[in-house]
Parts: structure tokens; sequence; C-alpha cells
């Protein structure tokens, strides 16, 4: 129960950021850009168990806050930098970028606190 509320803490967090940079863009893009968000919330609890049981435990723990953020949004990044120019604008595609390291960053923190003591 509590990675659910660190997934949706984190998934907020990052939301609130991309709904404050989007004025005036049209409905499908903020609506693929929150689905994403939520997708990608998702997608670091199995990643970083995997990683906790490959590293036998959360040891170092930085590892895993870098991983969700940075590793794990990869693909995101990428979309982003293409899409500038096309249908987003730089600071909006910037926004975006912050918005989903923000994200991977409080999750993986989140991970972190919640699964350093247990046992594997």
């Amino acid at each position: 129960m509590k990675l659910v509320a660190i997934s949706l803490i984190s998934w907020l967090l990052g939301l609130s950021l991309i709904l404050s940079q989007f004025t005036e863009v049209n409905g499908a893009t903020v609506t693929s850009l929150i689905m994403a968000a939520l997708l990608f919330s998702l997608a670091y609890a199995p990643s970083l168990f995997w990683l906790r049981q490959r590293m036998g435990g959360c040891k170092p723990a930085l590892l895993f806050p870098l991983a969700s953020a940075v590793v794990l949004n990869l693909p995101v990044f990428l979309i982003e930098i293409l899409a500038i120019g096309r249908t987003l604008a730089a600071s909006e595609a910037l926004a975006c970028i912050v918005a989903f390291l923000l994200m991977g960053t409080v999750f993986g923190l989140g991970f972190v606190w919640n699964y350093q003591d247990r046992a594997i």
C-alpha cells in the first residue's frame, strides 16, 4: 500500500508541474502527457524491485533515485527532445523533462525509504 501511495505522490507532483506549464496546448497533448506520466510512475516499481534483488538490497541508496529519474525516463526525454518544434515548444519540452525527473526522483527516494531495511 505504501508503494501505491509513493507512486501516486510522485505522479501528482509531476502532473502538477506539467499542468502548470501547459496553458495553450490542445487537450490531446495534455491527456497523452498525463497518461504517460501515470504509466511511467507505475513502471518504476517493477524496475526498482528488480534492481533491489539484483543488488542484494538498497545499497547504494543513490542508485535507486538515479535509476528511476534518469535511466527509466530516457525514452521520455528522447521523445520530448524530438517533439521540440513539432508539437511542443522548447520550454514545454523542458518542463516535461523536469517533471519526469522530479517524478522519478521522488519515487526512487520513497522506494529506498520504504525498502532499505526490509529483507529481500
